[in-house]
């Protein structure tokens, strides 16, 4: 799967979202083109910060919109189509929600303040044509560094993270963290931008091969890199993903009950739900409401695989609803496929075995059950005796 990480470890606005896409190869003339169509001009220019080459991308403007259906209209206007349209529209409620809540007045009558200055319209026109430029299934994100401290406003000296950035935060659920430094990193428009472009907000990020880095630059100089870092990659699938973890690794679980799903449906469920990548499944007997006798679906999985999953057993089961039980810890031991040799009837047969280990301690192995199967066919035994043979044949050989 092709993602998209931002790490906000020095906060982000605007124009830092969008200079860090074009720094991964977005295309400038797209977002030109969107910069303009709002009224704005885009000058992008390299920088370095604390010896970090970045882009940086600046919005000359003088112009302010006074109000929600002004800008609207100026969105509307534009040459942003589609998704990037729709996003634009939604990170531009999501900052006039904010403002409504802490003036107190209904979002159609806020007035905009810092955040009505033309250049935040453009750098959200900018940042949402710069997202769809780029090829990501899903996009993720580090919790986001605020800051600290106080900043100058239009209404004097504000408490870090500001006003309308924190009612984002708090309404949208947006994981946060004070400092680095005592400076205000996080603008209302970046919040905006992030709840808006965001799919999810991980503690660290998922194991993944990175192809290209992107910076964008701050405004000012800090005493720590003033960018934000966004990362194309390709995520990497689970069973390879086991294999880079030592003894444990973070998975979610999804759970649903159901009481009207046939036994046919399930079997299918639990095959479509292993084949999109879940790790395991399972069907547990519950008694529901009302008497009924239903079911419990089980499956457990990486972060990056929850929404399809769940798709998946909604669409299968009709279920209205999925539990997601986000970063559960799991301990998985080193595994691993070894082929031995096991004599049956006077004839030697091959069959693969699943070597199990942990710090170098052999704990168990299991014969594959297709393989045990086969011979048991060929011999005319019993399938649980060619199993026992072959588990056997197993241990010898694992045996130092």
């Amino acid at each position: 799967m092709k993602v998209l990480l931002f790490d906000p470890c020095a906060g982000a606005s605007g124009d830092m979202i969008m200079a860090s896409l074009l720094d991964l190869g977005a295309d400038l003339d797209a977002i030109r083109q969107a910069v303009e169509s709002v009224g704005c001009r885009l000058e992008v220019s390299r920088q370095e910060k604390s010896h970090i080459m970045a882009c940086r991308a600046q919005v000359i403007s003088d112009r302010r919109y006074q109000s929600l259906d002004e800008a609207k209209s100026i969105l509307q206007g534009s040459s942003l189509s589609g998704k990037a349209l729709e996003n634009a529209m939604t990170a531009l409620d999501i900052l006039a929600g904010a403002e409504s809540l802490v003036h107190g007045v209904a979002a159609e009558q806020v007035r905009f303040h810092e955040i009505g200055a033309l250049d935040a319209l453009a750098d959200i026109a900018g940042s949402c044509a710069a997202r769809h430029c780029l090829v990501a299934e899903r996009v993720f994100s580090k919790p986001v560094s605020v800051g600290g401290g106080y900043a100058a406003s239009a209404h004097g000296l504000l408490a870090v993270p500001g006003p309308a950035t924190l009612e984002i935060l708090r309404s949208h659920e947006i994981p946060w963290k004070g400092g680095p430094v005592e400076e205000e990193l996080l603008t209302p428009t970046g919040a905006a931008l992030l709840a808006t472009l965001v799919d999810e907000f991980v503690p660290e990020f998922p194991l993944i091969r990175a192809k290209r880095v992107g910076y964008g630059a701050g405004k000012r100089e800090l005493t720590l890199p003033n960018v934000l870092r966004t990362i194309a990659a390709d995520t990497v699938p689970a069973p390879e993903a086991a294999k880079h973890g030592q003894h444990g690794n973070r998975i979610v679980q999804l759970e649903t009950n159901v009481d009207d799903v046939t036994g046919e449906v399930m079997g299918h469920l639990i095959e479509k739900l292993m084949q999109a990548g879940a790790l395991d499944v399972s069907v547990l007997p519950a008694l529901m409401k009302k008497g009924r006798a239903g079911f419990v679906i089980r499956a457990i999985a990486g972060a990056l695989e929850t929404e399809l999953l769940a798709k998946i057993m909604i669409r299968e089961t009709g279920s209205l609803g999925v539990r997601v039980f986000p970063s559960i810890h799991r301990l998985v031991a080193e595994r691993e496929q070894r082929n031995v040799q096991v004599e049956i009837c006077g004839r030697i047969y091959q069959s693969q075995v699943k070597v199990s280990c942990m710090d170098g301690e052999l704990l168990s192995i299991k014969p594959e059950y297709e393989d045990c199967k086969r011979i048991a066919d060929e011999t005319d035994q019993p399938l649980r005796t060619v199993i026992k043979k072959v588990e056997e044949a197993g241990w010898r050989a694992a045996a130092p």
